[in-house]
């Protein structure tokens, strides 16, 4: 007998519903709070675009929180609250995407495993869907098992995204005190922030998890009717 969804996915619920509670409370407290500095996060993005000699276009996006850095293209969009404000949320949250453009122009090991990964999760993930239930529909189990392995490469991108993430935030926070983009009484917030942001890319890595003990647990109920 397989172990029902619930059982697993309702304590990986909770904990994902707690992070985006104590993500979006983070983030909305110290967007109250000004930087202490005259520079909004366009300001910060071009101000270390410059300072770094970073060859990436900086691009203002419409979309609310919309801020990502594309490597495939070298650009960096910064959304439109972030083109406007100074708040200590709008910069760290800038600074923390100039941390990915300059780990992709230092070479990073762990950043270009993920890049990596990303295009290989991404066929796994469709693959494995296909193999996995092709496998119980037909009872060739093994068909199933090589489904299951495509799909679990889903845990290893959310593993390899954490320090990613994490050595993202570190360089915005060096970003931050080396072009005094926020004032240092305010720097601990910035912090909170960026370690609120990182609190759910654990959850993501949680999730998938629970996600390949569930199917892990069809296949062994199966197999054990067969």
């Amino acid at each position: 007998m397989h172990l029902s969804y619930y059982t697993l996915a309702l304590p990986a619920l909770l904990v994902t519903i707690i992070a985006q509670i104590y993500v979006k409370v983070t983030f909305n407290k110290y967007l109250k709070v000004s930087s202490g500095k005259n520079k909004t996060g366009l300001d910060a993005a071009n101000e270390i675009k410059k300072g770094e000699n970073f060859s990436v276009n900086i691009v203002a996006n419409q979309n609310s929180l919309g801020d990502y850095f594309d490597p495939r293209n070298n650009t960096v969009a910064i959304s439109s609250e972030n083109v406007k404000s100074n708040s200590v949320s709008h910069v760290a949250v800038v600074a923390h995407e100039m941390g990915h453009v300059e780990q992709k122009f230092t070479s990073v090991g762990i950043y270009n495993i993920r890049r990596f990964f990303i295009p290989v999760t991404n066929f796994g993930t469709q693959i494995g869907y296909i193999l996995f239930f092709a496998g119980l529909m037909l009872s060739r189990f093994e068909l199933s098992e090589i489904g299951l392995i495509f799909f679990s490469t889903s845990v290893i991108l959310s593993l390899i995204t954490i320090p990613v993430e994490l050595d993202a935030s570190r360089r915005a926070l060096r970003f931050i005190k080396k072009y005094d983009l926020i004032n240092e009484e305010n720097i601990p917030r910035a912090k909170k922030v960026l370690n609120a942001a990182a609190f759910t890319y654990f959850t993501g890595l949680l999730t998938s998890i629970v996600n390949v003990l569930y199917y892990a647990s069809i296949l062994s109920g199966r197999k054990s009717r067969k």
